[in-house]
């Protein structure tokens, strides 16, 4: 009897994520199995002993009674945006165009490609309600209790994965379609997890935690959270959590409460396996003719910048290929909101300069890296194109670092000025000296950010991939950043200002070393 034709694409997808790892693919599943059973029965429990005295008072305290439900609903939020945020990054309908060409039903391939990823994303779930149980056990609880929790979490947990892959599934057949669709989507995939962080700063430092004692606001918190399944689950572990081992006095509850989880998960399921059909419709891709208008007063100030001749019209084509791609502007989007939302949450009032500055003095070099992308957004032809003309390397890499400069230094300096504005008294001395120390400061970032995305060219146009490329580059220069700073302030014992100074002029011998090594490794590539 032949498989069905959804387990046939689960394995075929399973096969594919594995591809990388194919010297261990055999015994893969039994390693994990049998790293998650060492995580379960002995690193769990460790872990939470640690904090035994502090888990306990939590899941006992009118703290928890809101604070569960909302660390339920942000793994919940997050794990129905992972399957998005993928598909955005990716956004290829090649794989759905050789399923649909074939007999097949698209609640097979909708089915297979969910089933086909469920076992990495069943190591995530194992690892969230290993540590959970290894914190509620110390409290008594039976192992039928344990067992149910075990259930609700697999159950929301696969609630939210399953409600991600159709709205993934939708997203990629209409944003496919065109290429400003893929690069809509492309921006969005990063900009979807602000709300998340903006969640996470909250509770970290923005008071959030302290608001939920109040009954008032926990009663609302809980009110507004109490129509979603993750609420559900987490009615029944505080349950547990008050009642241990006595299942009983909670058990029609309980009962009502799973049976909502189970019905909910069916009815996802049903409904998204019957709007499948509806969902993959491929189309063919449609092509949009650019109309070329004259150049307006912003582009004619950007030529200013490049001089005259030919110089000017890279620099302006640069910059125009640059801000007319959604993904960079997102990337601008995602930097603002997090320094934005670091300075609700996390910083205090600031009553030194020092003080106000010290987030920005390295965030500002993730925003060199996000700043400067990949060296050429056009691919490696037209690093080809620019070596065939005289001095054309050169000439590319001045009009990116220039365009660079240009969208990074007046951002660094807006935010410097409203944190400086901040500090009661400051004067304008002090304001006008900080704010151009910190813009020398990122404009030496940049051209680190820019040596090292010359050093390690990506000329992908997955935004996975260059994604993987701007972190790596983003923690060399956030370390870096820090080190230096940290090591001015141990050894030399210096003053902030002599610090901040110090760390400029490092950053700037460095970066005009590794763009040397780069614009070399970019010259010499074939």
């Amino acid at each position: 009897m032949p498989l069905p034709k959804w387990l046939l694409i689960a394995k075929n997808e399973y096969r594919l994520r594995i591809n990388r790892i194919r010297q261990i693919k055999s015994f893969f599943p039994f390693l994990v199995i049998a790293l998650l059973a060492v995580y379960v029965a002995y690193i769990a429990p460790l872990i939470a002993n640690l904090f035994i005295d502090d888990l306990l008072a939590f899941f006992l305290s009118q703290l928890a009674l809101a604070m569960v439900p909302v660390l339920l609903f942000m793994i919940f939020f997050y794990l129905t945006i992972l399957p998005i945020t993928y598909t955005l990054q990716g956004m290829q309908t090649g794989q759905v165009e050789i399923f649909l060409a074939a007999p097949i039903k698209p609640s097979d391939v909708l089915l297979g490609e969910f089933l086909g990823v469920l076992p990495f994303y069943a190591i995530f779930i194992t690892i969230i309600a290993g540590f959970f149980t290894a914190a509620l056990t110390p409290l008594g609880l039976s192992l039928l209790q344990i067992f149910i929790i075990v259930l609700i979490f697999a159950i929301i947990f696969l609630s939210a994965l399953w409600m991600g892959t159709v709205i993934a599934a939708v997203i990629r057949t209409r944003f496919a379609k065109s290429a400003r669709g893929k690069d809509i989507g492309k921006a969005l995939s990063l900009v979807i997890a602000l709300p998340m962080v903006a969640i996470m700063y909250a509770i970290i430092g923005g008071g959030f935690t302290e608001a939920l004692t109040d009954p008032g606001t926990n009663e609302l918190t809980r009110l507004l959270l109490g129509f979603l399944p993750s609420s559900w689950g987490a009615d029944i572990i505080l349950d547990f959590a008050a009642n241990p081992a006595n299942i009983g006095i909670v058990g029609f509850e309980t009962l009502i409460r799973i049976t909502g989880l189970i019905v909910f998960f069916v009815s996802s399921l049903w409904i998204g396996t019957k709007l499948a059909s509806r969902i993959y419709s491929i189309e063919p891709t449609n092509f949009n003719a650019s109309k070329v208008k004259s150049d307006g007063f912003f582009y004619k100030t950007i030529r200013v910048f490049g001089g005259s001749g030919s110089f000017s019209n890279l620099l302006v084509s640069v910059f125009k290929d640059y801000t007319r791609r959604l993904e960079n502007l997102s990337r601008l989007v995602y930097i603002l909101g997090l320094l934005a939302l670091i300075n609700i949450f996390l910083m205090e009032e600031s009553t030194d300069p020092g003080d106000a500055l010290i987030m920005g003095i390295f965030l500002f070099s993730f925003l060199a890296v996000l700043v400067v992308g990949q060296i050429a957004m056009g691919g490696k032809e037209s690093v080809f194109i620019h070596k065939k003309a005289p001095s054309g390397i050169s000439r590319l890499i001045k009009a990116r670092l220039i365009q660079s400069w240009l969208v990074a230094i007046p951002i660094g300096a807006i935010v410097t000025s409203i944190s400086l504005l901040q500090v009661p008294f400051i004067d304008l001395f002090t304001l006008v000296g900080y704010t151009g120390l910190m813009a020398q400061l990122i404009a030496a970032n940049v051209v680190l950010a820019l040596g090292l995305a010359l050093l390690r060219p990506e000329f992908s146009e997955n935004s996975r991939e260059q994604m993987m490329g701007l972190m790596v580059n983003a923690q060399i220069v956030l370390f870096l950043s820090i080190g230096i700073f940290i090591g001015a302030q141990a050894i030399l014992n210096i003053s902030f200002f002599y610090t901040f100074l110090l760390q400029s002029i490092v950053i700037w011998i460095i970066g005009f070393v590794v763009l040397q090594l780069g614009k070399s490794k970019l010259t010499n590539i074939e």
